[in-house]
């Protein structure tokens, strides 16, 4: 199979030196020009390429697997018990697993898979997913469930409508159901079902309002008029200011992008970026790599997915890293931009024309996204020859895919192809070279790795987690690649005075601290001040952005003093407290290779005997006695890590989410156990405070520990800690929030009301 590596090289080989950039058509137009020979031989690799990709599976093979799993799940789900209602709930949980995997399995096998979605849809009613369960019932139906048994799935249907109070969908099944014959089961269930739904309508219960999709959703809020875009010549250009005293923690605006790529594929909805899913959905063309929350997303993103569909199924948007969300640029604004692009008699002048309006100044919040995007700018005029040319040739290959394997330029309405070829690859390599400095990654709060949406023990219900489970929320995971054009125009600082929380595809940004009127507005494109050095940023900042920074952190006289006080040693022979002096020694715990550190007074090779100690320990902490090592050897390390050190904060973390996992495994704890755990949570906040700030992610995810010890009854949480969770949470993506508050609700408040009481009676 050929590798895209190797096509690229052999690519790269015949295609000339280009000396100077011009723009990016001229430069595609450099892959188009080759000799008649060398062009030959370039169209055959990238068509080659294409066709070495097609991934075929085994259809027989995948229904087997899946009905397989599909059986496995039928016999949890039989035996589920009827008394135990714990018992009960973790078989469903189990059974849909099962199904899950089925319905994954199945590929496009239509038998299988409608089998998979009603059984699948017959456990998540028990559950009480009333939601997923309907769409279930209607994906069942979609691919082919038997029509001698569609009244089972839409009596299910019919019970969903009724507990989400959709008096609509409730009145049209029950209309169906009626002209039906059914024993007399199923006529004892539809009378209490047109009971229910005369109830419903007695009560004018009003019909469910119409969500805010994506489409339908502003791409730009401007909640308050605290600042504005200015224009400066030179480096700067473009940027926010501050029209008045911004306060810490005030937003500053809201932006919902049109365009956005899941980093994982298979893991987060392709059209609304929730990343707790119960019930995916995926797209049976695509090998399990493009899923969805719901029916409703899988219909609003069937336009763009018909366009990239095939390249999932190829598995070549991997590969392509930014170029993914440049060609996702092109397929949501290409409608817009065909305005100026149809205008030209020839491919220069239409792209001279968009040019033209990519050129002028507008009212920035009023302009719309696929215009914002168009003007943002790009410094592919001063990236090196190799990397203009790679990004050429990617855009090159999906510009090639979109006509080979895609319907794409039969919107074009276009009768000469060549040209557009030409454009299309062009507008892609302009889009990469955009995103390159001004694209933007989402992170999220997520369910740890080696856990399962669906894990038996996790949930006592629906979004409500069991005691003790919050802990398994400590993971922060890079989740989406995405193009946001307004905040763009934030210029870096390594110190920056916004922050940003992301929301599926929405990003709020909110004032990191006191910004005063006619103070730029400041974004970080890097690690901050805090967690790299002057020299990692300005490295970074120059490699990829093209400048270096001159910012009031870079030009500090101890510009590193900050970031070094997190990295601090003693040295295990001479005590001496140094730091270390190569970039890669700084996180060494995280790397495969084991770098020497020496002290850098008297030389000496540091053993860090205490980490492999502590390390160990931390495989056992379901024994009570290997515990008390680990609290030991956690307590001896402030001889060797000073202050909040990061190797430190980040034995804390592991040491505290071992401890939390094993007692969810069962482990018995005592009060002395708490009393260490408590200890080590709170050097972990205050550390992961000073080194990421209280309103970060990384603290989100570590007070998932706070949650749980507070509900246990066994750490003592401050009303300020508790106000500082309840605000924490008001930060989390709007499916992530609900499960925070629902365990802050049922476990946190309930402890809180109940010491009030006991407190309010032993006064009396």
């Amino acid at each position: 199979m050929l590798t895209l590596s190797k096509v690229f090289g052999e690519q790269n080989e015949l295609v000339p030196f280009i000396s100077s950039y011009q723009n990016e058509l001229e430069t595609v137009k450099v892959l188009h020009t080759l000799p008649a020979a060398k062009q030959q031989r370039f169209n055959e690799l990238t068509h080659e390429l294409l066709d070495s990709l097609d991934d075929v599976h085994d259809l027989k093979a995948c229904a087997e697997c899946s009905r397989s799993s599909r059986e496995h799940g039928n016999a949890v789900y039989t035996k589920r018990s009827k008394t135990n209602e714990s018992d009960r709930r973790e078989s469903l949980l189990l059974a849909c697993r099962f199904y899950t995997h089925a319905i994954l399995q199945a590929e496009n096998v239509h038998e299988e898979l409608c089998l998979g979605y009603a059984n699948r849809g017959m456990a998540l009613q028990d559950f009480g997913l009333y939601k997923e369960a309907y769409d279930d019932c209607e994906c069942a139906l979609e691919y082919g469930y038997p029509q001698k048994l569609q009244h089972k799935l839409i009596m299910r249907q019919a019970h969903c409508a009724w507990q989400l109070g959709d008096v609509r969908k409730l009145r049209e099944h029950l209309s169906w159901l009626e002209q039906q014959q059914l024993n007399a089961g199923y006529v004892n269930q539809l009378e209490q079902l047109q009971e229910q739904l005369t109830k419903l309508q007695e009560q004018q219960v009003s019909e469910p309002k119409e969500e805010l999709t994506s489409e339908q959703a502003p791409s730009l809020q401007i909640l308050a008029r605290n600042h504005k875009i200015s224009n400066s010549p030179g480096e700067k250009g473009r940027h926010m200011v501050a029209t008045q005293s911004i306060q810490p923690g005030d937003i500053i605006f809201k932006e919902q992008t049109a365009c956005f790529v899941p980093l994982e594929p298979g893991l987060i909805c392709q059209q609304c970026a929730a990343s707790v899913l119960y019930a995916p959905i995926p797209c049976t063309q695509c090998h399990q790599r493009v899923v969805y929350c719901s029916r409703h997303c899988r219909q609003l993103n069937e336009q763009i997915h018909s366009y990239e569909c095939a390249g999932y199924r190829k598995n070549l948007f991997t590969m392509l890293g930014v170029s993914h969300l440049a060609l996702r640029m092109v397929l949501c604004y290409m409608q817009e931009w065909l305005t100026e692009l149809g205008k030209g008699s020839n491919v220069q002048e239409a792209w001279k024309l968009l040019m033209a309006k990519a050129s002028k100044t507008y009212d920035w919040p009023s302009a719309s996204q696929g215009l914002l995007s168009l003007c943002m700018m790009s410094h592919l005029d001063k990236a090196a020859a190799e990397e203009l040319i790679y990004y050429a040739l990617c855009a090159n290959l999906l510009q090639v895919y979109l006509h080979r394997c895609t319907n794409f330029y039969e919107q074009l309405e276009v009768k000469t192809r060549e040209d557009w070829h030409l454009l299309i690859a062009a507008l892609i390599l302009r889009c990469a070279g955009q995103l390159l400095c001004n694209g933007h990654v989402g992170d999220t709060i997520v369910l740890r790795s080696q856990c399962h949406t669906m894990e038996s023990k996790l949930w006592r219900a629906p979004f409500h987690l069991s005691l003790g489970q919050m802990h398994k929320f400590d993971s922060v995971a890079l989740t989406t690649a995405l193009n946001l054009p307004y905040l763009a125009l934030c210029n870096h600082a390594c110190a920056p005075s916004i922050r940003l929380h992301c929301d599926g595809r929405a990003v709020s940004c909110l004032a990191a601290q006191q910004i005063e009127a006619d103070e730029e507005i400041f974004n970080c494109y890097t690690l901050d001040y805090r967690n790299s050095s002057c020299a990692m940023r300005q490295a970074q900042l120059q490699q990829t952005f093209k400048f270096r920074c001159k910012c009031i952190k870079c030009a500090s006289n101890k510009p590193d003093e900050i970031f070094l006080s997190f990295n601090r040693y003693r040295c295990e022979f001479c005590a001496h407290i140094y730091v270390p002096s190569q970039r890669e020694e700084f996180k060494w715990w995280e790397s495969e290779s084991n770098s020497a550190i020496n002290c850098s007074k008297c030389q000496a090779t540091q053993l860090f005997n205490w980490f492999g100690i502590l390390r160990r320990t931390l495989e056992f902490c379901s024994e009570q006695q290997q515990r008390r090592k680990a609290y030991k050897a956690f307590k001896e390390l402030d001889t060797w890590l000073l202050d909040y050190h990061s190797l430190k904060l980040h034995l804390a973390q592991q040491l505290i989410a071992a401890c939390l996992t094993a007692k969810a495994d069962g482990a018995t704890f005592d009060d002395s156990d708490y009393k260490q755990l408590s200890r080590i949570l709170d050097y972990l906040l205050a550390g992961v405070a000073a080194q990421h700030g209280a309103d970060s992610m990384t603290y989100i995810s570590h007070l998932t520990y706070l949650m749980d010890l507070t509900a246990f009854g066994k750490y003592k949480c401050s009303s300020e800690q508790l106000k500082a969770v309840r605000t924490a949470i008001n930060y989390l993506p709007t499916d992530t929030k609900r499960i925070f508050v629902n365990y802050y609700n049922d476990f946190i408040e309930q402890r809180i009301a109940a010491n009030g009481n006991a407190n309010a009676n032993a006064n009396a």
